[in-house]
């Protein structure tokens, strides 16, 4: 479910990169792919796809989004933006963990900084302290540390419960889940609490998201997914910028060889 709502978020900054000058149609029915469309090489199982599809979008229909609705409702948006600052805390330890699979130490530094400080001084990460004291954060989580080692993406698929992913980003999943602090509380009933509350509040904070979705809903969510954990691990170089410090250096050093 995790990559199902982040999806939706992603959305925003990188579908207008992908989708100019593409028309993804529409469909009838999550199961429906649009009219005249042909499955895509990195979508081969789109067929089992879109009906896995169906079913995640059923049961957020009936039973997520209504339940997202009524937890925005009842909560004032200070409380939302809290919780929703915990459980970034918790996310900047586990991005952390994957900073040293990916030997990138200042980045590591950074995520560890963060939780550390948010932990203690932000008060298990009530309060967002880290930022203000410029240690940035580098998200970032055990697909993308694979994607690192030179493990190929797979085709795309949609899990049950989960949503969008690659047969490299589902290979993570179960290793990834022992890197989340909440799977080493031992009390069931606390375990359970926290990771619904986790999922209720991630997917209120994308309510209003939605709206941005145009088209098939199956393709558009595809692409973006696909786009963003491209751009994220490197596999399309092409949507990559250039490092701003290392492009300022060079600058500086081609403007003193030319006398400047």
């Amino acid at each position: 479910m995790r990559y199902f709502l982040l999806t939706v978020l992603l959305s925003v900054s990188c579908a207008v990169a992908g989708a100019e000058g593409e028309d993804w149609g529409d469909a009838s029915s999550p199961f429906d792919a649009p009219k005249g469309s042909e499955p895509k090489d990195d979508d081969p199982w789109e067929d089992i796809n879109r009906k896995i599809f169906a079913f995640n979008e059923t049961l957020d229909k009936y039973a997520l989004k209504p339940a997202a609705k009524g937890y925005r409702k009842a909560t004032p948006g200070w409380f939302d933006d809290t919780v929703t600052r915990v459980f970034e805390n918790l996310r900047d330890f586990r991005s952390g963990l994957n900073s040293v699979l990916q030997w990138r130490w200042s980045h590591a530094g950074h995520n560890f900084g963060r939780f550390t400080v948010n932990s203690t001084l932000g008060i298990g990460g009530l309060f967002d302290v880290a930022s203000k004291v410029d240690l940035d954060k580098h998200n970032t989580d055990l697909g993308l540390t694979f994607a690192r080692w030179g493990i190929p993406e797979g085709n795309y698929l949609v899990l049950p419960f989960w949503g969008p992913s690659t047969v490299r980003d589902a290979a993570s999943i179960i290793p990834e889940d022992y890197m989340r602090l909440r799977h080493y509380i031992e009390h069931d009933l606390t375990r359970y609490s926290v990771t619904a509350t986790y999922v209720v509040d991630l997917r209120a904070d994308l309510l209003d998201l939605e709206r941005n979705i145009v088209g098939d809903r199956y393709t558009f969510l595809r692409n973006a997914y696909l786009q963003r954990r491209r751009f994220e691990s490197g596999d399309a170089p092409s949507l990559r910028f250039p490092d701003i410090e290392q492009r300022d250096s060079e600058l500086e050093d081609e403007y003193e060889d030319e006398g400047w």
